[in-house]
Order: C-alpha cells, then sequence, then structure tokens
C-alpha cells in the first residue's frame, strides 16, 4: 500500500498524473491512494493517517508547490521536474529504496 499525494503544475496535470499512476500502481484494486490534490486541511489528514497507522510515503513535487505544504511533508518529498508518468515512478522507485 502506497500514500501520495501530488503538488505543483497544474491541477489538470496532476489530474492525469495521479490517474495514470494510480494504473501503474494498481491503486484502484488495492488500498493505497494517489491525490491529485494536497489536502485543505493538514492536521486532519495526518489525524486520519494516523488511525490508520500509516505516513505520507511520497509528496510529488512537480515544481512551483507552496512551501508550507513541502515543509510540512519534508521527509516525503520527491523533487520531479517533469509530469512523464515513467519519470515520475523511476524518482518515487528511487526515492523509496534510499529510504
Amino acid at each position: 500500500m502506497i500514500r501520495i499525494v501530488l503538488a505543483g503544475s497544474t491541477p489538470a496535470t496532476r489530474t492525469r498524473l495521479a490517474a495514470a499512476l494510480e494504473e501503474r500502481l494498481g491503486l484502484p484494486r488495492g488500498d493505497g491512494f494517489v491525490l491529485p490534490d494536497p489536502p485543505a486541511d493538514r492536521a486532519a489528514f495526518d489525524d486520519d493517517l494516523a488511525r490508520h497507522g500509516a505516513d505520507l510515503d511520497a509528496l510529488i513535487h512537480l515544481g512551483g508547490g507552496p512551501d508550507d505544504l513541502l515543509d510540512h511533508y519534508r521527509q516525503a518529498v520527491v523533487e520531479v521536474r517533469t509530469d512523464d508518468v515513467d519519470d515520475v515512478l523511476a524518482a518515487l522507485r528511487e526515492a523509496l529504496v534510499a529510504g
């Protein structure tokens, strides 16, 4: 199970990329998620994750994301400067292996 939030770029790009990542990672059939937009209420989101004994695995930063969001989830930030799903998956794989 993997939990991913996308940040930066445009809403249309994040929505398209979230759908592609869900498909490639098999998440529609699993327990993980890819959120195309950062949570509006980070405290409630964090509380919900904690109730399930989970953490955010990756905040995919496509450039231009809000600094306060990047600071809040700094342990999960994966910098990716392209919205190509293969590039994002490669960066995600590298970050998770290194982490």
